[in-house]
């Protein structure tokens, strides 16, 4: 039986293997509104009782490790795959339907997407970006999650008052829209607090587009020399990393070639043999 989030159930006669992305509860606390103590105790059980665990990254291998005691022989890291949905169209019927639909120009903006939340930094991004006077505009995508408001408060104050439409909030977009907006991004703007992964990171270097991303959690592993990384708490690191994305336009060329050869690390049949490898560990086969 393979469960596939942290809950401390067990199959009775069977081989139980157990997925986790993360722990971030425990190791930023102040980001999720979780009872710690009620979360700790579950991922221990759920932890202890599993015969293999599977982390998607060597980042939170180590914080299995470290915060909840586990047995390193105990875990794999399998990482996580490429979307399997392949880009359709070429370029330029992308920007037709951007512009079409969204009314943005082809790499002409820079991307932010994910759940709003805290550890996505989405207020030190807008302030960065404010303040580094870009030519290119910023698109933010993503609907709002838990304790969202410390990170909307410049944001909604800049949608109520900026006529210039320097930023634009969208919410929750189909998967064919999204993957548009990502590939027709000048760059993704993606300095999380901490990562048990960071798919956004993965996405976008796969459609070719450059990242800018935090030097904490998992986003290194995910990233390797392909993005710009930044300290995700200092504000005017992400502002320099911006401006100068903004203005090199031969750094982003080199960017989105380097990051879509990161990206081929991550295919389906590589994960595919981590994850037998993880099965072979607990005996299934």
């Amino acid at each position: 039986m393979h469960w596939t989030c942290p809950l401390p159930l067990t199959a009775p006669k069977s081989i139980n293997i157990l997925t986790f992305h993360d722990i971030i509860p425990l190791r930023l606390p102040g980001t999720t509104a979780d009872n710690k103590k009620i979360f700790y105790n579950l991922c221990k059980t759920a932890i202890d009782r599993a015969d293999h665990v599977i982390a998607v990254s060597n980042s939170t291998k180590q914080d299995l490790i470290e915060i909840l005691g586990a047995a390193p022989d105990k875990i794999t890291t399998t990482f996580q795959a490429t979307p399997s949905t392949p880009q359709t169209g070429t370029d330029e019927d992308c920007a037709v339907s951007l512009q079409k639909q969204l009314g943005l120009e082809w790499k002409d903006y820079f991307l932010f997407f994910g759940a709003i939340e805290p550890k996505k930094n989405l207020g030190r991004i807008v302030e960065a970006f404010l303040s580094a006077n870009t030519k290119a505009r910023l698109v933010v995508v993503g609907g709002r999650s838990w304790l969202s408001e410390s990170e909307t408060g410049l944001l909604e104050a800049v949608l109520e008052n900026d006529k210039s439409k320097k930023i634009i909030r969208l919410d929750y977009l189909p998967s064919s829209t999204l993957r548009d907006l990502v590939r027709g991004a000048k760059a993704t703007l993606f300095p999380s607090l901490y990562e048990g992964f960071g798919l956004p990171v993965l996405e976008s270097m796969e459609a070719g587009t450059p990242v800018l991303t935090s030097d904490r959690g998992a986003l290194p592993e995910v990233a390797g020399d392909a993005a710009i990384t930044v300290n995700p708490y200092d504000v005017t690191s992400i502002r320099i990393a911006i401006q100068l994305m903004d203005s090199d336009d031969g750094l982003l060329e080199n960017m989105a070639m380097k990051g879509r050869a990161q990206a081929k690390l991550f295919t389906q049949a590589k994960y595919q043999e981590k994850l037998t490898q993880a099965y072979k560990s607990a005996g299934v086969f």
